[in-house]
């Protein structure tokens, strides 16, 4: 996890020029944006399985034993984003005169690549503690798992779907494509495209994950991926279109 954030605060970094961002207001960014994140990454994990920490309280704080959620992270990385842009007051030279909507969305476009080149990083983790792995299979990439490691109720297979490795490969094709469309200077269009394309890898995924948790009998993170794929995708096309405005 160190090394990916390490990554991804060094990408940022080589492209913060682009955006008129200052090294000192790089450092105060991601340093919030880290904290931030890591708590509402564990805060959304925790309220996901709320049911086992209520009679587990002392491990809510054992994140070494696992339990960090992208969604949380980046609902955590946003507000603090938001919060520390009013406080700190970032020198932001080439958005400085912008309004408030386009340089927020100017961040978000700025950080966009470095947080999918931060999950691909992080994702190896899964490799080397046995999780992220989905329904039992007999292919050629089947991913083996030690018996203390495999679910309840699953202890009698040996080999599951590798999702942290289908995961990596699908984020690694959505920072090639925001990439390519880094050059664009329509602002939100990078941030709203990896929200658009990595909820709809995610929202697949989720149905190959034994222990995605339910909500009311609807596997959670499968309907924040929909939803979230909604929401990006209008807005997406709206930013695209000519004659309407971002506010």
């Amino acid at each position: 996890m160190a090394l990916a954030v390490g990554c991804a605060y060094y990408f940022a970094r080589f492209r913060a020029e682009k955006f008129g961002i200052s090294r000192e207001s790089t450092e105060d960014i991601i340093f919030w944006i880290i904290v931030g994140g890591f708590i509402g990454a564990r805060i959304y994990h925790v309220l996901s399985s709320f049911g086992y920490y209520q009679t587990h309280p002392v491990e809510i704080f054992q994140v070494w034993h696992g339990g960090l959620s992208i969604y949380g992270a980046l609902i955590g990385g946003f507000v603090s984003l938001a919060i520390t842009r009013k406080i700190l007051n970032f020198n932001l030279s080439s958005v400085a005169s912008a309004k408030e909507g386009f340089l927020i969305l100017n961040l978000l476009d700025w950080l966009a690549p470095s947080v999918v080149l931060g999950q691909i990083i992080g994702r190896l983790s899964n490799l080397f503690n046995y999780e992220l792995y989905g329904y039992p299979i007999n292919l050629p990439w089947k991913m083996f798992v030690p018996e203390p490691f495999r679910l309840p109720g699953y202890e009698s297979f040996s080999f599951f779907h590798p999702l942290f490795l289908y995961e990596i490969i699908g984020n690694v094709f959505i920072l090639l494509v925001l990439l390519k469309i880094g050059k664009s200077h329509t602002p939100g269009r990078v941030a709203l495209t990896y929200l658009l394309l990595y909820n709809m890898l995610r929202f697949f995924l989720e149905f190959l994950r034994i222990d995605s948790p339910f909500v009311l009998g609807f596997r959670q993170n499968a309907a924040v991926s929909l939803i979230i794929v909604v929401i990006a995708g209008i807005s997406l096309y709206a930013i695209n279109r000519k004659h309407v405005q971002v506010p």
